[in-house]
């Protein structure tokens, strides 16, 4: 039954006056909230319901002379796939949620080891798959709903012992362990009600779970000291299982309807034991006043069993006060509760496409099957006219006069094209976009940009439906969860604030339309560039493979080589000093050749400059030659008469060329 609290048994008290009344209090509210359910929702439901299974029900012909029996299984598509998105966007990485540390929390292993704690015992209770089970009742009537419970069960862990005393022989055997338990119990729609003017759990009045448990689990906690004692009555056999298609069993002795009410209730009509006006007043609190008491609310828990016996009424025992359930609508509808699916959704083309097979079904049972038109004042008295292979027919005269094959007209072939049309336009309903709809239909399935189209459209009502369960169902689910953890199994879960952060992740659409993304992408990138190996990554993110850590940690690697700077070639450098080396050789030399060039060019000038000066004095010397050879001649002597001016400075001028 799965609604065990842990309690504390020892100040249990014995029901008292106030137990009927409170029993008419709850029962009085739950009566009239589920009256609302069942005459909006119970009857869409239940079909839903058959179509969903597949089971032909006589309410759902949609004409009277209908005979054929078929139903399509375009809703059973429409509502597994998108519950298999679901699950692939919450698990498909496997990481779905995580816990949020203080940035001034030196120490961050605390964090760390408690959401490991977390998510094991979370496995372990099978809260997954319990989620999965509530995102099937969404889609399928438009709200999912998840009750968390607390109990203590007594589990076996393997250990040894000795067979006798003096014996060295052990053997394996199961010594009992008692561990807290927090699992997620599916609640489906047509077990649970609510305040008819609430539109979520936080501000409803109340909300209770209306179940059928087998009656020795009622016995047991009885017995237990968890539920009165006392005789739990008869059981109200109105429930009507006709309408999903099975049967109600002849006994219905073992069963017990449980009414589990969460909400609040006047205080007064709980058994809640108040301390003294003396008492009060000694811890400075003002005694309350028995007349405002009547009027006050607060949050209780209350157990009714077959609309009438009193189980258990007991104050809310949780730390935070919250309640029990978790709720999300799978598509909104503004100020109510109750949510949209997909069934909702594809009901009107549901039942198209039903009518159309049926119709066309009933239509070939006229135009395929062989009939016979026959002469009936000429045929025996009595004669059958079926006809079966190997049949012989008596008449009375010419066969060819009495019998002729009859053909009541043609198959439409213009309906089996429509009704590919109305699968198109589920599809379009629903959100759940394939390429079921052949091509010949349907010309958007033959080109990549209108699967694209489609592809692109069902991801975003996906992220819609994903948005509503992060806020709505996820995050306060596992809240939830640590906090009943941290208040019943302290050893486990030390008391800490805590935060968490929930991951939405793409589902298994919308990763097949990345991974195409990303693969074209990888072409307009070089190998060696760091985008390549980013994008590398996140296509093996988006993956399943088996040894995806391992790929990832191989990318992480290349990555950070691409990041860093480039590493010469040593073969290059070596070339490169020599090249600077040679360079050098040659600049050296080129300025010797031009200190040469510059040396030979001053000694040409001063060559130069010396040709006039040893002219001037060799025409000088001739001159004076000549003079001395004619004195001589005429037999005088040459008179010293010195140099004239224009001598002197060329000899000065000699003697400084000279001495240059």
């Amino acid at each position: 039954m799965a609604d065990s609290i842990i309690v504390d048994n020892d100040n249990f008290k014995e029901p008292s006056d106030s137990n009927s009344e409170i029993t008419s209090w709850v029962m009085e509210k739950v009566t009239e909230w589920e009256e609302y359910r069942n005459s909006n929702f119970e009857d869409s439901w239940d079909e839903y319901y058959r179509l969903w299974r597949g089971i032909w029900a006589a309410e759902d012909k949609t004409r009277d002379s209908e005979r054929s029996k078929l139903i399509s299984p375009n809703l059973q598509q429409a509502v597994e796939m998108s519950v298999a998105e679901l699950e692939e966007a919450t698990f498909g990485k496997g990481k779905w949620y995580d816990v949020a540390d203080d940035i001034e929390d030196p120490q961050k292993e605390d964090m760390a080891l408690f959401r490991q704690l977390l998510n094991e015992d979370m496995s372990f209770d099978g809260v997954p798959s319990a989620m999965s089970e509530i995102f099937l009742n969404a889609s399928l009537y438009g709200t999912g709903i998840g009750k968390i419970v607390v109990e203590e069960q007594d589990d076996f862990v393997l250990g040894a012992q000795q067979v006798t005393d003096d014996s060295q022989v052990v053997e394996a055997v199961g010594v009992p362990k008692t561990r807290i338990s927090v699992p997620l119990i599916s609640v489906p729609p047509d077990e649970f009600v609510i305040d008819t003017a609430a539109t979520n759990i936080k501000e409803a009045l109340g909300m209770a779970q209306i179940m059928d448990v087998p009656r020795h689990t009622v016995e047991e906690k009885q017995a237990r000291g968890i539920y009165n004692e006392g005789e739990l009555g008869g059981y109200p056999d109105d429930l009507n299982l006709s309408a999903k298609g099975e049967n109600k069993a002849q006994n219905q002795e073992g069963r017990v309807r449980v009414t589990e009410y969460h909400g609040l209730v006047p205080k007064s009509m709980l058994d809640i034991e108040l301390a003294d006006d003396e008492e009060l007043v000694d811890l400075g609190v003002e005694p309350i006043d028995s007349e405002e008491d009547d009027f006050e609310l607060v949050e209780a828990i209350v157990t009714i069993a077959n609309d009438g016996v009193l189980l258990r009424a007991i104050e809310n025992p949780h730390m935070m006060k919250d309640r029990s359930f978790v709720a999300f609508q799978y598509d909104t509808i503004p100020n109510r509760f109750w949510g949209r699916g997909v069934a909702e959704k594809a009901y009107n083309m549901q039942k198209a496409i039903d009518a159309e097979l049926r119709a066309r079904t009933d239509a070939m049972a006229l135009t395929v099957h062989p009939m016979m038109a026959v002469d009936a004042t000429r045929l025996p008295r009595g004669a059958d006219m079926s006809v079966r292979p190997g049949r012989t027919l008596l008449t009375q005269g010419d066969p060819r006069t009495i019998l002729m094959p009859f053909h009541f007209g043609q198959t439409d072939a213009s309906t089996f094209s429509q009704s590919g049309d109305l699968e198109r336009q589920l599809q379009n309903a629903t959100g759940v976009m394939d390429a079921a709809t052949p091509t010949g239909m349907n010309a958007r399935n033959s080109t990549s940009s209108g699967m694209s189209m489609m592809m692109g459209g069902s991801i975003k009502r996906s992220k819609r439906t994903m948005a509503n369960i992060e806020r709505f169902f996820t995050k306060p689910l596992i809240h939830k969860i640590a906090w009943r953890r941290m208040q019943f199994d302290v050893e486990r879960y030390p008391v800490m604030d805590v935060k968490f952060t929930v991951y939405g992740t793409l589902g298994i659409m919308a990763r097949e339309v990345e991974q195409q993304q990303l693969s074209q992408l990888l072409s307009t990138v070089p190998p060696d560039s760091p985008a390549y190996w980013m994008l590398i990554r996140s296509i093996y993110e988006n993956g399943t493979l088996s040894n995806k850590d391992k790929m990832l940690s191989l990318v992480d690697q290349l990555l950070q080589k691409t990041l860093q700077p480039p590493q010469p070639d040593p073969m290059i450098a070596i070339k490169q000093q020599e090249l600077e080396i040679s360079q050098k050789d040659k600049s050296m030399s080129l300025e010797i050749e031009l200190l040469r060039a510059r040396t030979e060019e001053a000694r040409v000038k001063i060559e130069a400059a010396k040709v006039p000066s040893e002219i001037a004095n060799e025409e000088a010397s001739t001159i004076l030659t000549l003079a001395k050879a004619e004195t001589e001649a005429k037999g005088e002597e040459l008179p010293d008469v010195g140099m004239s001016p224009v001598e002197e400075e060329l000899l000065r001028q000699l003697t400084e060329v000279n001495d240059g």
